[in-house]
C-alpha cells in the first residue's frame, strides 16, 4: 500500500503540539497555518493560527493510521462509507500553493443540502439525527422524526452545530 493523505482531527487548540509530536514519531504531516493579527487593549500581535482549527493532514500508509491515534492529542479521522476517507495529494498540494502565495483563505463549513441526514455534533443537542429541510422562510431547517409518533419536529438550528452523515462517518472504535 502507498502512502495517502489524511485528516486528521486533533483536540482543540493542541495542533502544534501534536503537529510536533506526529515529526517526533517520523509521521509525515502537515498542519496548514495562516497569519491572524490578534489584538489586545494594549497591543497587537501576528500570530500564526491553524487554516482549519483541530485538523493536521498525515501522510501515511492505511495500516499505519492505528499508530497516529496514539499520538497524545489525536482524535480521529475522517471517515466517509465506514473507511478513512484519504484526501488527494493535488488537495494538499493546492493548500500549500494558497498559502505559499499569500491568498487570503476564509473558512466556511459545508453548507447542507434539502434531503441531507444529519447529526448535531455540539450544543445541548449532540448527537440527534435527523433531516435537513427547507422551511416557508427558505432557511435551512432541521427535522427531527419520531417514527413511532408519527410526528416531524421542525428546529432551526445553526449549521456549524450539524455534521452530514452521509459525508463524514466517525470511527466508533476509537471514540
Amino acid at each position: 500500500y502507498m502512502e495517502q493523505w489524511f485528516a486528521l482531527y486533533v483536540q482543540p487548540r493542541k495542533e502544534k503540539l501534536v503537529e510536533k509530536e506526529l515529526t517526533k514519531h517520523s509521521f509525515v504531516n502537515y498542519l496548514p497555518l495562516k497569519r491572524e493579527v490578534h489584538k489586545w487593549s494594549d497591543r497587537k500581535k501576528t500570530v500564526m493560527c491553524p487554516l482549519i482549527p483541530s485538523y493536521i493532514f498525515v501522510k501515511v500508509k492505511k495500516e499505519e493510521l492505528y499508530n497516529v491515534l496514539q499520538i497524545v492529542g489525536a482524535v480521529r479521522f475522517i471517515y466517509f462509507d465506514k473507511k478513512p476517507a484519504p484526501i488527494p495529494d493535488k488537495q494538499i498540494q493546492d493548500i500549500k500553493t494558497f498559502l505559499e502565495n499569500k491568498v487570503n483563505i476564509t473558512l466556511e463549513p459545508m453548507s447542507f443540502e434539502k434531503g441531507d441526514k444529519v447529526r448535531i455534533v455540539d450544543g445541548r443537542f449532540k448527537g440527534a439525527e435527523g433531516l435537513i429541510i427547507v422551511g416557508k422562510d427558505n432557511k435551512k431547517r432541521f427535522k427531527i422524526r419520531i417514527s413511532n409518533l408519527l410526528m416531524d419536529l421542525d428546529i432551526e438550528f445553526d449549521e456549524k452545530e450539524m455534521e452530514n452523515m452521509q459525508k463524514i462517518e466517525e470511527d466508533d472504535k476509537n471514540n
